[in-house]
């Protein structure tokens, strides 16, 4: 039972699968059109030879539907789900059924709108019109040449009737089918506007909301992980303390607006300066830290320069021509005897103190 899903249905997509399972339920209502034939024939209204070419024509369009849908190849078209292509089979099998009936033809009528019925699931009101025309038209041959070439086989009266009955079915489709598409849609801007809540959520939780870059507690937690991960494999870890040297003066100067456009040129130029595998975060109101995994300790002194010249090479936009930002950085290493990331963390801000 397990690997039934395995067989039947696609068992790494979800989409897929659930294409599959929508084309399978389909398929069992065929079926169902087959047995209730199999009456028709007991009743003498279908010879058993074009019961048994109905059965192959409805077995042979569903296998090769099957398996256009079980390789893959539907994503190729516009509407993966083959839903018009399943309603177009679905119109000119009845009109084929109907045609080899010699009475009774309401029943199976029955069944195949409610194939029909699955097209609301996917088209639109028009494409659903237009799917309900084409049926009238093969409903409307297969009688009219049933009257033609068998006239004791037709009915004038109920087969008035049904072409009325359809008729009345067609637009009462196309209105539930705009319906659903309208439902399908309203679930479709939900679904992105869900989507853009959680990545704001996520953005709130490990962004800092200044800078843009990452929070204290999501700086943290990456350099926890990069310490897990350089003690199981050995490999050296190192960490960059960068502080703005008299920042507050800065504000007190020239507006803490101005303050916050200096932050956030400062937390872009860092991210500039460093590579996509390393941390930087802000750590603190005029404090960053950077983690640079894989790197010793001459290689973390390189980026530190780097760093610095950054900050301090460029004038900021928002200060004066004559004012430069000034930084202190300081690094340090991870050592095995760290009981936790802590210390290397406070090594490094000591040491851009005494830098």
């Amino acid at each position: 039972m397990n690997a039934l899903p395995g067989v039947i249905l696609p068992g790494n997509d979800p989409r897929q699968s659930l294409r599959v399972r929508r084309f399978l339920l389909a398929a069992t209502v065929y079926g169902l059109a087959i047995a209730l034939m199999g009456l028709y024939v007991r009743q003498g209204l279908l010879a058993i030879p074009e019961w048994q070419f109905l059965s192959l024509v409805i077995v042979l369009v569903n296998a090769g539907l099957y398996a256009l849908l079980r390789s893959g190849r539907n994503e190729r078209f516009v509407d993966p789900s083959l839903t018009g292509l399943q309603m177009f089979m679905v119109c000119l099998l009845m009109g084929l059924t109907m045609y080899l009936l010699d009475g009774g033809r309401g029943g199976l009528l029955l069944l195949f709108l409610v194939l029909l019925m699955f097209g609301v699931l996917r088209l639109n009101a028009r494409q659903f019109t237009a799917l309900g025309g084409f049926a009238l038209l093969c409903y409307a041959v297969a009688v009219g040449a049933v009257w033609q070439q068998r006239p004791e086989a037709f009915n004038a009266q109920v087969e008035l009737l049904h072409l009325v009955a359809l008729s009345t079915l067609v637009p009462c489709g196309g209105f539930f089918a705009s319906h659903v598409s309208r439902l399908r849609r309203l679930l479709r801007d939900r679904q992105i506007e869900l989507q853009r809540a959680r990545e704001e959520a996520h953005d709130l939780r490990v962004l800092d909301p200044l800078t843009g870059i990452s929070n204290r507690s999501a700086i943290i937690a990456f350099i926890d992980q990069e310490w897990q991960r350089a003690e199981r494999l050995d490999q050296p870890l190192a960490v960059i303390f960068v502080d703005l040297v008299h920042f507050k003066r800065i504000n007190r100067e020239y507006s803490h607006a101005t303050g916050d456009d200096v932050l956030r040129e400062v937390a872009r130029r860092l991210r500039g300066c460093v590579r996509d595998i390393d941390g930087l975060g802000r750590y603190g109101g005029e404090e960053f830290l950077v983690a640079l995994p894989d790197a010793d300790a001459d290689e973390a002194a390189r980026v530190a320069e780097r760093l610095r010249s950054c900050i301090e090479g460029q004038r900021f936009a928002a200060l004066p021509v004559r004012e430069r930002v000034r930084c202190a950085l300081g690094t340090s290493m991870f050592h095995s005897s760290d009981p936790d990331i802590w210390q290397a963390i406070e090594r490094a801000r000591i040491d851009s103190e005494s830098g």
